[in-house]
């Protein structure tokens, strides 16, 4: 499967335009919070200082408390002052841009402020729960942050208007409605994200700059390195690549310097195979010519070293056949005279053995008529104990009866009384007696059971032993019938050993006459064989001296026809840039 191919330089740059645009978007996004607090907070500090300075000017200006009179104007001391001012609110506005209200209590008494649908001021409404509790109430001061009020939004400040005894009686407000600050927040967002495409434009343009002259110069290095895979050793780096100063730069010239380092080594590669190529194809000339000489040398040095050889063979094969054939008779000699003597040796063994097994036969008949007698005494005893056993078992019954007789005459005597005692004496020795008799009756029949389970163990002992000892007779009856076919065999064999030797003693009288005659011929031929297999080792030596120069001749040819196959794979043209 092909790789995917990837510009490395071009992931880098955007992966770090990437990087850098996010960290410009996080820094605008911070910078803009940031801005838009501070905004914020300069607008409550001068929306304060603005109430601040209005309290203070509106308290200073008359003197005496804060009160409504009869009629409902509201009042500083002895002076009415809602139309004095209302003119001053209304200046403020028209030189600062914001609104102020005077309340006395929870009512707006004075103010700048006009309803959005009625173009009215808003003289004599009331101001939220939230405001009321924490000015009038609490006496604090208070920020409203998108407040809304006669259905705009507004960013205000509240001071508690107090009488000289430090009571709350009102409250003095002065805010500006967010327009203008959502207005001027959004001016400096849109001011950062025009900042932020600019810098984006710039930054992808410096990166394109940058990613086309880096891929075109890592684009000449692949090229050039492609040829060089290919065995194009004639490829050229652009000078606009190879003079720069960075890695790329570095990278073309080593590529360079690789390129001609490797024409260099190719081509005095090339030259020498070829001279080798040569050497080697004379040397296998001259090699096989002087090979195909020994060759004829060696078949007619062969031709006269297998005929001396085989006339030694022929004489060395018929003395070592003699000598063979002495040390078999002398073998033969020997075996006859040590079969001779085991025939002897054998045929008494045998007689003995005979003997012997009619000995055992006896003896066994005589085991087995035993056998025999033991086993009916056996079977008697057997049967005498089961005849105990039956006895035993009517001495219990007995003793059981005479039990239940000793009750009854106990039952008699008591009811007789006095004329009883003496017949309840006897009664009850009875039942004793029978007791006992009982008790004994019980140990002979545990006696006698164990008796008959010991008397048939011996008897099927008895008859196994009667089979193996019949079984023993069959077999000395059959060995004592084999025994005597070997004395028969061994008769023979005898005689035969006796006939054996006569013939060896004249076969061996002839075989040491042979054995002169073949002396003579053997030490003749040997002299010849050994002279030419001497001639016959030098030319194979020499043979084989030839065989290894032709051989390395050829392999040192094929070694130099690869190396230039090889070589071909690599292309030494030059060709201008």
């Amino acid at each position: 499967m092909k790789k995917r191919k990837r510009n490395m330089v071009r992931s880098i740059i955007l992966v770090a335009s990437f990087l850098a645009l996010l960290m410009s978007a996080v820094i605008g996004i911070i910078g803009h919070n940031h801005i838009k607090k501070a905004y914020y907070t300069s607008f409550s500090e001068g929306l304060h200082a603005a109430a601040i300075l209005l309290e203070d000017e509106l308290s200073n200006e008359f003197t005496g408390d804060w009160y409504l009179s009869e009629d409902g104007q509201l009042m500083k001391g002895e002076t009415a002052v809602h139309d004095i001012y209302q003119a001053q609110l209304d200046a403020l506005n028209q030189k600062t841009g914001m609104h102020f209200t005077v309340f006395f209590g929870d009512t707006r008494y004075i103010t700048s402020l006009t309803d959005t649908e009625t173009g009215k001021r808003m003289e004599g409404t009331k101001a939220s729960d939230v405001v009321v509790n924490e000015v009038l109430n609490q006496g604090n001061e208070y920020l409203a942050a998108n407040f809304e009020i006669a259905g705009q939004d507004w960013y205000a400040y509240y001071l508690p208007l107090k009488n000289s005894d430090g009571s709350v009686v009102g409250m003095i407000f002065a805010g500006r409605d967010t327009t203008l600050v959502e207005a001027n927040m959004s001016a400096a967002a849109k001011a950062i994200i025009a900042t932020f495409v600019i810098f984006f434009l710039f930054n992808w343009g410096v990166a394109r700059i940058i990613i086309s002259r880096s891929t075109r110069s890592i684009r000449d290095i692949v090229n050039g390195l492609k040829q060089l895979e290919d065995g194009e050793l004639f490829f050229y780096v652009d000078d606009r690549t190879f003079n720069r100063r960075d890695e790329l730069g570095t990278i073309a010239g080593s590529a360079a310097s690789v390129r001609d380092k490797l024409q260099d080594v190719i081509k005095t590669t090339k030259e020498l195979s070829g001279d080798v190529t040569k050497s080697g194809e004379s040397l296998a000339s001259s090699a096989e010519a002087a090979s195909h000489v020994a060759e004829q040398v060696t078949c007619a040095v062969e031709d006269i070293s297998r005929g001396a050889a085989s006339q030694a063979e022929s004489v060395e094969n018929s003395v070592n056949n003699t000598n063979e054939m002495g040390d078999s008779i002398d073998d033969i000699t020997a075996r006859v005279e040590e079969l001779s003597a085991a025939a002897n040796e054998m045929m008494s063994g045998a007689n003995r053995t005979v003997d012997t097994l009619s000995n055992l036969m006896n003896t066994n008949e005589g085991v087995m008529t035993s056998m025999q007698g033991i086993n009916e005494q056996i079977r008697l005893t057997n049967d005498s104990v089961k005849d105990i056993a039956e006895a035993s078992n009517m001495i219990t019954a007995i003793a059981e009866q005479t039990h239940l007789l000793s009750l009854n005459a106990s039952i008699e005597a008591a009811r007789a009384g006095e004329y009883g005692k003496g017949f309840s004496v006897v009664a009850s020795e009875i039942g004793n007696l029978s007791s006992q008799s009982k008790e004994a009756a019980v140990s002979i029949k545990k006696i006698v059971e164990a008796l008959v389970k010991e008397s048939e163990k011996s008897v099927e002992t008895i008859e196994h032993l009667s089979v193996s000892m019949k079984e023993q007779n069959d077999q000395l009856t059959n060995t004592k019938e084999d025994m005597d076919q070997v004395v028969v065999n061994v008769n023979n064999v005898d005689n035969s050993t006796k006939m054996i030797a006569d013939k060896v003693h004249t076969l061996n009288q002839l075989k040491n006459k042979f054995s002169d005659i073949i002396s003579e011929l053997s030490a003749i031929s040997q002299q010849n064989a050994a002279s030419t297999e001497e001639t016959n080792a030098s030319m194979e030596e020499l043979n084989a001296t030839f065989a290894l120069i032709s051989d390395a001749a050829a392999d040192l040819r094929n070694m130099a026809e690869t190396l230039s196959e090889k070589m071909e794979f690599f292309s030494l043209e030059e060709v201008s840039a």
